[in-house]
C-alpha cells in the first residue's frame, strides 16, 4: 500500500575475480556515505540484523518511514522505502540518493523488468529520470486512502491516522491525524472527490531544497516532535534549534508563506533567543490568526512501552529509552519509570504486610497494587502491575501533593497490547 521503492542489485560489481566485501563492512560504507551526502537531513541511522543479513535504517525525514537498506550476502542488496507520507520531492530525493550513492559505492542497480513483480519503482522515475507518474501515484494512494478512512467512520470508529510514525497515538480531535494536523471529515469527502485538494498534508511536495522544503519539515516537527516547555534534554534544545533554524532559513528564502509565527515565537522563547528576528516574530504572532496552537504534543499522548506495554502520559514529557530496557519519562517536576519484569519477588510488600497507602486495580487487560508515598517536594507512587504472564514495575514521582490523582490515573492507564 502507498507508493514504494523496491530496488534490487549488487555491489562490487567491478571485481570479477575476488568475493564481495561483507555486508556489516559494506552498510558501515554506505552509512558513512549517506551521512556525507544527506548532511543535516539524515535523522538517524542504526544497523540490526535481519533474517536475510543485516540491515541498515536510514530516516531522511521527520515524516517518513525509515528507508531499509539489506544486505543479504553475496553482495546482493535490497533498498526498500516508503515514500507515499512525505510527497514526490522526497520520492525525487531518495531515488537520486539511492543513485549517486550506486555510483558511488558500485552498486549495478537491477532491471525492473529482469526481476520479480513488484520490484522497482512504481512511479517509474528511478528507472527512466521522468517526473511526470510521481505526483499521479500519490494522488492515486491518497484517494485510496480517504475512501478507507471515510468507512471507517461509518462502522462508527474514530482515531484515524495517516502517515504517522509508530509508537505514539496522539489524544487529538479530528477526524484524521496527519504530520502536518488534523483533518476533517469535511476534507475527507473533498479529496475522495479530487485529491489534489488534499496535496496540503504532504511535507515535501516540489523538488528540491527550497523554502517550501524547509518549512513543511519544520511543521513536520512543530506538529509530532516538539515538547512545549523549555528544553529539558540536550537533544531536546537541538530539536528547538533546528526548528528555529528551517523556519528562519525559509522565511528569508520566501517570506510569503504561511508561517506558524504563534509556535515560532514559542520556540525562540525557550531558547531564549532575542534580537531583530525575535521582534519580528513577535509582532507577526500578535497579528496571526487566532484558534488552537499547532502541536500534537500539547496534549495526552499514548506510548508504545516494551514488551508489549502501553502508557498514557502528558505529551509535555521527555522520554528516554535506558539500555537495561528501562522507559523513562520526565520534566522539571514530574517523572514517570516503566521496568518490564522476569520476576516480580521482592519488588513490592507482600499482602499481608502493612503499607501507610493501598491502591488496587483492575482493568480489562491489566491488574495491579500500588503504594503512595506524599511529602511537600519528595511524592512517588511505585505499583507493581500485570497481565497475564507479563508483570511491570511503574514509578510515578512528582512535586506537588496536589498531582496525586494525576499519577493515580497515569498508573492506571497501564495496558496491555498483547493481552487484547
Amino acid at each position: 500500500m502507498g507508493v514504494k521503492l523496491v530496488l534490487a542489485g549488487w555491489y562490487g560489481g567491478e571485481s570479477l575475480f575476488s568475493a564481495p566485501e561483507a555486508p556489516r563492512p559494506w552498510l558501515r560504507r554506505v552509512e558513512g556515505w549517506v551521512r556525507e551526502a544527506a548532511e543535516e537531513l539524515l535523522e538517524s541511522s542504526r544497523t540490526v540484523e535481519g533474517p536475510q543479513g543485516p540491515i541498515l535504517f536510514l530516516r531522511l525525514h521527520p515524516a517518513a518511514e525509515e528507508v531499509a537498506v539489506v544486505a543479504a550476502g553475496q553482495g546482493r542488496v535490497v533498498v526498500l522505502g516508503n515514500t507515499s507520507m512525505v510527497g514526490p520531492g522526497y520520492h525525487r530525493y531518495l531515488c537520486d540518493l539511492l543513485h549517486a550513492l550506486g555510483d558511488a559505492l558500485q552498486v549495478d542497480w537491477a532491471d525492473p523488468a529482469l526481476t520479480v513483480a513488484g520490484v522497482g519503482d512504481p512511479t517509474g522515475y528511478f528507472h527512466t529520470g521522468d517526473p511526470s507518474g510521481i505526483a499521479p501515484s500519490m494522488l492515486a494512494w491518497l484517494k485510496e486512502m480517504a475512501g478507507r478512512v471515510l468507512d471507517f467512520r461509518k462502522q462508527g470508529h474514530s482515531g484515524a491516522t495517516l502517515s504517522m510514525r509508530v509508537g505514539h497515538g496522539f489524544q487529538y480531535p479530528g477526524a484524521l491525524l496527519t504530520p502536518l494536523g488534523p483533518r476533517d471529515e469535511s476534507w475527507l469527502r473533498a479529496v475522495h472527490e479530487e485529491p489534489r485538494r488534499g496535496q496540503d498534508i504532504f511535507p515535501w511536495w516540489e523538488p528540491g531544497l527550497g523554502a517550501a522544503t524547509k518549512l513543511g519539515r519544520a511543521l513536520s516537527r512543530i506538529w509530532t516532535e516538539m515538547v512545549w516547555r523549555p528544553p529539558l534534554l540536550e537533544e531536546e534544545r537541538h530539536l528547538f534549534r533546528d526548528v528555529a533554524r528551517l523556519l528562519e532559513t525559509a522565511w528569508r528564502e520566501q517570506p510569503e508563506l504561511a508561517y506558524p509565527w504563534r509556535e515560532w515565537q514559542q520556540v525562540l522563547g525557550y531558547l531564549g533567543v532575542g534580537g531583530t528576528l525575535a521582534e519580528e516574530v513577535s509582532r507577526r504572532a500578535v497579528e496571526a490568526p487566532s484558534g488552537p496552537l499547532l502541536g500534537y504534543r500539547r496534549g495526552e499522548v499514548q506510548v508504545t512501552l516494551p514488551e508489549g506495554w502501553e502508557i498514557r502520559i502528558p505529551g509535555s514529557l521527555a522520554e528516554t529509552q535506558l539500555a537495561d530496557g528501562t522507559w523513562v519519562a520526565r520534566d522539571h517536576r514530574r517523572s514517570v519509570r516503566f521496568v518490564p519484569l522476569q520476576d516480580v519477588r521482592g519488588i513490592a510488600p507482600g499482602p499481608d504486610e502493612e503499607m501507610p497507602y493501598e491502591f488496587q486495580y483492575q482493568g480489562e487487560r491489566v491488574s495491579g497494587r500500588a503504594t503512595l508515598h506524599v511529602e511537600p517536594g519528595e511524592c512517588r507512587l511505585t505499583a507493581l502491575c500485570e497481565s497475564g504472564t507479563h508483570r511491570a514495575l511503574c514509578v510515578v514521582s512528582f512535586d506537588d501533593p496536589e498531582e496525586q490523582d494525576w499519577a493515580l490515573g497515569t498508573w492506571r492507564s497501564l495496558d496491555h497490547a498483547a493481552a487484547a
